[in-house]
């Protein structure tokens, strides 16, 4: 038995009356249409295809069911209906996606629309804040412009009041310095007045001292003439006479070491002296000499040596080392009898490796048989046997002699008597030794409040003096 088809009357049997033919064409077409929507098929949803397939299936059972009892065109017919009703669900279903599709660019452009108008709401509310923000900035100038405009009124009114003062202090102060060139110009007249009075008694005070001075300048003129020896040095040619020297102003003072500069302080006044006279002699004085630099004693010898003027050398006190060697080298030579003359070999201080110590030595051995052998040799002795006798005399080496000695062994020529100084033609006004090296000092040590102190006295010195209560004492 056959069952209606869905959504749709049942079939009325006059339906068979349509031609095979017709049935077959219209199957022909309906079935290159079936094909064509094939391809449509493939792009609807899934569940469109599940439907349309369904109803698809239960026509099919439907067909089926009615077997053979259907003509063929009959057959044909449901087959078109079918079909159209699969067109039919096929439009309904792209007309669904269309409006799906439709639907969801309306959604998409309102919230496009609604973005829009929440940006332009945000930027007209943005130009909004700005132009209240430039509004506020406004007003703010305009306020601080009122209130500078303000401020320069008040200060041009306080300037205005500072000047009124000011021309009003020096109007105050023109008056007063006024009356202060009215004061001076009374002061200044009182005091020209003063003044020439001043200048006056001045003038008698001045006039009354010049006088003093004058009276007194003669004084000193005559005290100073007083104290100068006007009559010209003597000059004699031989010096020497009976046991007396007399020392010209033609002398040369050799005290204290000899050193750096030495040797030719004393060679420039022997040329000067040669430049005077080449007849009179030359005297280099010796109060105090303990030697010195080796090559500033020879600069000494040399011009000793090349001397046209006679050289005599005289030792008043003490000479040793290079100024004995000195005194022994001299064309003339002279001694007080008390005054010490000593020779030692040649003494001084080195340092350095062994090599340099070594040359050191051999060349200050040289240095020793230049200086000593003319003095060995006048004594009738070699340089060893000098030396040698020089330690017999002393452990040190040091062989000291008074002068009357000095002379027996040949180390002078002559020992004077007395020794004449020519040359002191103004009165000594130099203070005391006492006064330049001695002073007071307290003292707990001492038997008294008060004690001395004395200098350190050199070489071969020594203090004679009666000091039973402590008084005097020798500085460190």
């Amino acid at each position: 038995m056959s069952r209606p088809l869905h959504g749709r009357m049942p079939m009325s049997k006059t339906l068979t009356s349509i031609t095979l033919a017709s049935l077959v064409a219209v199957g022909g077409v309906m079935g290159n249409r079936l094909v064509a929507e094939e391809t449509v098929v493939e792009d609807l949803p899934v569940e469109v295809v599940e439907n349309v397939s369904a109803n698809s299936q239960q026509d099919d059972v439907a067909v089926a069911d009615m077997g053979d009892e259907e003509d063929p065109a009959l057959r044909a017919m449901r087959e078109e209906l079918e079909k159209l009703q699969l067109e039919q669900q096929l439009a309904d279903a792209r007309l669904q996606k269309d409006l799906r599709k439709i639907n969801e660019e309306s959604q998409r452009i309102a919230a496009q629309q609604a973005l829009d108008a929440a940006r332009e709401s945000l930027l007209v509310a943005d130009l909004q804040a700005q132009v209240a923000r430039l509004q506020a900035e406004s007003a703010v100038a305009e306020a601080k412009h009122q209130e500078e405009i303000r401020e320069l009124r008040v200060s041009q009114e306080k300037q205005g009041l500072i000047v009124a003062q000011q021309e009003i202090e020096l109007q105050e102060i023109s008056f007063e310095n006024r009356k202060k060139m009215i004061t001076n110009e009374v002061l200044n007249a009182q005091f020209a007045q003063e003044e020439i009075e001043r200048q006056r008694v001045l003038a008698e005070d001045n006039f009354a001292l010049l006088q003093a001075q004058t009276s007194l300048g003669a004084i000193e003129q005559q005290k100073q003439l007083d104290a100068i020896i006007t009559d010209p040095v003597a000059r004699p040619l031989e010096p020497f006479v009976d046991g007396v020297l007399y020392v010209s102003d033609r002398r040369i003072d050799l005290n204290e070491p000899i050193i750096v500069g030495s040797g030719d302080w004393i060679a420039r006044r022997i040329n000067f002296f040669n430049r005077e006279s080449t007849e009179e002699p030359i005297f280099i004085v010796i109060d105090y000499c303990p030697g010195g630099s080796i090559m500033e004693g020879e600069i000494i010898l040399r011009a000793m040596r090349s001397s046209k003027a006679p050289i005599h050398m005289v030792v008043k006190s003490f000479a040793a080392s290079m100024a004995a060697v000195m005194l022994s080298e001299a064309e003339h030579s002279y001694t007080l009898p008390n005054a010490n003359i000593m020779h030692h070999q040649p003494w001084s201080h080195i340092q350095g490796n062994l090599a340099q110590q070594k040359e050191w030595v051999d060349n200050f051995k040289q240095w020793a048989v230049r200086l000593h052998t003319p003095t060995a040799e006048r004594m009738g002795l070699t340089l060893d046997e000098f030396y040698t006798l020089m330690y017999e005399k002393t452990v040190s080496g040091d062989w000291t002699e008074f002068g009357d000695e000095a002379q027996k062994l040949t180390w002078v020529q002559h020992v004077a008597t007395e020794i004449v100084e020519g040359d002191i033609n103004r009165r000594p006004e130099d203070p005391s030794p006492y006064n330049a090296y001695g002073f007071w000092q307290k003292s707990a040590e001492a038997t008294a409040d008060e004690r001395v102190r004395l200098p350190r006295l050199r070489a071969f010195d020594g203090y004679f003096l009666y000091n039973r209560d402590g008084r005097f004492y020798v500085a460190e």
